[in-house]
């Protein structure tokens, strides 16, 4: 049973060192590698991010009712251009106005008993005065021994019963002014409620939306219920694109934008970023910014609620050096992976030592920071440690820790990181906090300028490619700037670079 099997896996396994033979055949004699060039020229580059948003004017208010009531009139539809106070609907009015003949007949109520209390009290004023000239009278006779002691007695208590029945007087047209007041105010109310079954528009502008038909009841509870929308101006849109965390650094107020819409797909209109929100939006883990880009709509093509895709553009180069982006990502099969991998970790390292190199090799940066003699001394050893830890490190990982691709993003994305956080510390354990700030700020003002990185291009010398090494700047979708070149032969304009190879075979 078993002698089938063996048959075939020898069948197999000569068929794959047939393979091999044949792949080493073609490996050394066979090959036939094919390049597409491309030409470096002059022209612009243009760094830029993309993102989507939505159409939206400048300003759009939400016309609500701050009453309940049945709606009994429709004065604006869809697409109404309205003017400032403007009627737009009304509410059945006959519940607020019995509110406010009610609230009349008691502002009448009390101003009658308003009169009536001042009659009183004039009446007391009366009564006080007659009794102080009976008490006075009583006194003189008095004097003369005409009448007895009981009769000035009785004088002067008369003369306290009517000045308390005065002050009583005096507290009730307090009462009636206090009542007349609240009647006041409650007919003011009334009138304001009535006046609030007209529904007018706040500013000049289109309806946009309406939330409410004829004969329909309105519930004004705990919010005003949104009856319309009207937009303010449409011939200025914004639109706020979602932005992700890791390209807001990079807009600012005031960059050139273009986007395009679905409807008008052929044509692309110009905006400007007005304003970069501070408030962050999290969704699935995924940290965004808003940004609100304004543009001119004369034409009012743009229709609120259209999807515009937007592209921000946040750096640009003039007439510099440029080549294809594929010629500056172009490496031999042989070199691709080698190259990628120390590049890419060659990066992270620079990145992440740039602090630390940025004060340890610049006194005159030392000098304006203010440092003592002593700060320069523990700042070298401590940036020295550091360095040394770093190297003991790398030596321990072994000469196959960069090997692949991999490993080289790898450190980018975290041993980067806490290489940075090392030098933060021996840098913040020597300079005082004033100092640190200081620093802080020479090192983003730093960050801000152009970055450029290393790169290599490739032309084709007597049929073999020859590598240039050269400082990249910018890119775009189609173009890289190229700001330098630093060895390998010049690359001008008219170069041809290879952009792509391919592998045939030879008859």
């Amino acid at each position: 049973m078993s002698k089938p099997w063996i048959k075939r896996g020898v069948v197999v396994a000569a068929a794959l060192v047939a393979a091999v033979m044949a792949w080493r055949h073609f490996d050394k004699k066979g090959a036939d590698v094919t390049y597409e060039m491309g030409t470096v020229d002059r022209g612009m580059v243009e760094k830029s991010i993309s993102s989507t948003g939505s159409v939206a004017a400048l300003v759009t208010v939400e016309v609500g009712s701050q009453i309940s009531g049945q709606v009994s009139a429709l004065h604006a539809d869809f697409n109404s251009r309205v003017k400032k106070g403007d009627l737009l609907a009304v509410i059945d009015p006959q519940t607020y106005q019995q509110r406010v003949a009610q609230a009349e007949a008691d502002m009448a109520v009390a101003r009658a008993n308003m009169g009536s209390q001042q009659a009183s009290l004039r009446k007391a004023q009366t009564t006080v005065e007659q009794a102080r000239r009976d008490f006075e009278r009583q006194q003189q006779l008095a004097e003369r021994q005409l009448i007895a002691q009981t009769a000035i007695e009785d004088s002067r208590k008369q003369l306290e019963l009517s000045e308390s029945d005065l002050i009583i007087a005096q507290a009730q047209i307090k009462n009636a002014e206090a009542a007349l007041q609240t009647r006041q105010a409650s007919l003011e109310q009334a009138r304001i409620d009535l006046s609030r079954t007209q529904i007018r528009s706040p500013i000049d502008g289109v309806v946009i939306s309406r939330s409410v038909d004829l004969g329909q009841t309105v519930a004004a509870s705990l919010q005003a219920p949104v009856l319309f929308k009207i937009a303010q101006d449409l011939s200025q849109i914004q639109i706020e694109a979602k932005v992700d965390e890791a390209d807001i650094g990079s807009i600012e107020p005031e960059d050139q934008a273009t986007f395009t819409v679905d409807a008008f797909p052929d044509q692309t209109f110009p905006g400007r970023v007005a304003q970069v929100r501070l408030a962050a939006t999290t969704t699935q883990n995924v940290v965004t910014y808003s940004v609100m880009i304004q543009a001119e709509n004369p034409d009012q093509m743009l229709l609120p609620g259209m999807t515009a895709n937007v592209r921000i553009v946040t750096d640009r180069r003039e007439e510099v050096l440029r080549v294809p982006n594929d010629a500056a990502r172009y490496q031999p099969a042989d070199q691709r992976s080698n190259q990628t991998s120390q590049a890419s970790a060659q990066q992270g390292r620079s990145g992440a030592q740039q602090g630390g190199a940025m004060l340890a090799n610049n006194p005159q940066l030392m000098k304006e920071l203010g440092l003592t003699g002593d700060q320069e001394q523990r700042l070298q050893k401590a940036i020295q440690q550091v360095q040394q830890q770093i190297q003991a490190q790398q030596q321990a990982s072994g000469p196959g820790a960069l090997s692949g691709v991999q490993g080289g993003n790898n450190f980018n994305n975290r041993e980067a990181q806490a290489m940075r956080n090392r030098f933060e510390n021996a840098i913040a354990s020597v300079l005082t906090p004033e100092q640190l700030e200081k620093f802080r700020q020479l090192r983003s003002q730093r960050g801000n300028q152009p970055q450029t990185r290393q790169g290599t291009l490739w032309t084709l010398v007597d049929g073999s490619p020859r590598m240039h090494q050269v400082q990249l700047g910018v890119s775009d979708d189609r173009y890289t700037e190229v700001v330098e070149v630093v060895d390998g032969g010049p690359i001008e304009v008219g170069t041809q670079v290879i952009m792509r190879s391919r592998t045939g075979m030879t008859q």
